[in-house]
């Protein structure tokens, strides 16, 4: 292969990673420029940040924000990772997105090619904490996984505050867990995967049944007394406010944050109003909204739900570890070698 064509593939992949620059530097311009493309094109899963209910609720606040009149035009799309290929795939043929804002975690957004923005130099209650990935995507909630469990087959003295609490002997075939072993991947993370792998052989021996995340009902009806991992700790919530018999907690020595983040893809339509929505779902309004809608918030911004989760937690004596896109990048081969092992694992392989 001549110099020539070498120098072309990689300028061509240079394109590919480089930083999207923000089509407009200011407040003033890009509320400007949103006038002018007078709609935003939405699409994520219906259990998503409230489905067309919560779009609907999310226009108006956001028009009421910064004083437009824009049209939300949502339209319910597949799970995260589907839809984060089929926009991959669009932006390589030439295509525009299928939405002006994508809503998914770090595993998702890592593939992308996305929209830089100097996000705290434009809004001023955005800080650089909430960044991540150069600039390219904003951390709007926080999710805590931990466990579900029944409280009336756990008493309060009996709930587990160190992960290997769930070793004891009278847990044994009362404990569920998920086929995608949710988070035991990330648990590798903080123990390291010798010690992980030790641990997850002695647990797979209490566990009597996969379960999905979400179905905290079977947890309720006392089928199991508890879901280890959980993939966040708002399904439990939910659960319990609406009278069941379940709670959550997060373990002690095994305290894992992860993110869903907002980010513009290159190739949405109207960028500049992505970009006001992604600011606005930072404001007061906009973690409001998604609490309503999620029971989640950022732990980053200041007197949110989350925010004093974290910090009561912290007073517990958890120690949080939180992933990053650029770690994920670096390491998607030896997570996903370490979650199939792990999924292989709980299957009983």
């Amino acid at each position: 292969m001549d110099r020539m064509l070498l120098a072309l593939i990689a300028f061509v992949a240079g394109l590919a990673t480089a930083p999207i620059a923000a089509s407009a530097q200011t407040l003033a311009q890009l509320i400007e420029g949103a006038k002018k493309e007078g709609q935003l094109i939405l699409s994520w899963g219906t259990g998503t940040m409230g489905g067309i209910e919560g779009a609907e609720a999310m226009e108006k606040a956001f028009n009421k924000t910064y004083g437009l009149s824009l049209q939300f035009k949502y339209t319910p799309g597949p799970a995260m990772p589907q839809f984060a290929s089929r926009i991959i795939q669009e932006a390589k043929a030439g295509q525009p997105s299928s939405t002006d804002l994508y809503v998914g975690s770090e595993n998702h957004v890592a593939r992308m090619v996305l929209k830089s923005v100097e996000w705290p130099k434009i809004f001023p209650h955005i800080t650089a904490p909430m960044t991540d990935f150069d600039n390219k995507v904003l951390i709007v909630t926080t999710r805590t996984p931990g466990f579900s469990y029944n409280t009336k087959l756990v008493g309060a003295k009996e709930v587990p505050q160190k992960l290997e609490d769930t070793l004891l002997p009278k847990w044994k075939g009362k404990i569920a867990s998920t086929p995608y072993a949710a988070s035991f991947d990330r648990l590798a993370m903080i123990w390291g995967e010798e010690k992980s792998t030790a641990f997850l052989n002695k647990f797979v021996k209490q566990v009597s049944g996969l379960i999905r995340c979400g179905e905290d009902e079977r947890i309720a009806a006392g089928e199991f007394a508890m879901l280890v991992f959980n993939c966040d700790l708002a399904s439990p919530q939910e659960a319990k406010e609406k009278g069941g018999p379940v709670d959550g907690q997060v373990f002690r020595d095994a305290g894992i944050l992860s993110y869903w983040y907002v980010t513009v893809p290159s190739n949405a339509r109207n960028s500049n109003a992505a970009t006001l929505l992604a600011a606005f779902l930072l404001n007061k309004d906009g973690q409001d909204l998604l609490y309503k809608t999620e029971r989640s918030s950022s732990h980053l911004v200041k007197g949110t739900p989350m925010n004093k989760f974290i910090a009561e937690q912290e007073k517990r004596g958890v120690k949080f570890t939180a992933y990053s896109v650029a770690e994920v990048v670096k390491n998607a081969e030896e997570h996903s070698r370490i979650r199939q092992k792990f999924q292989k694992i709980l299957a009983g392989n």
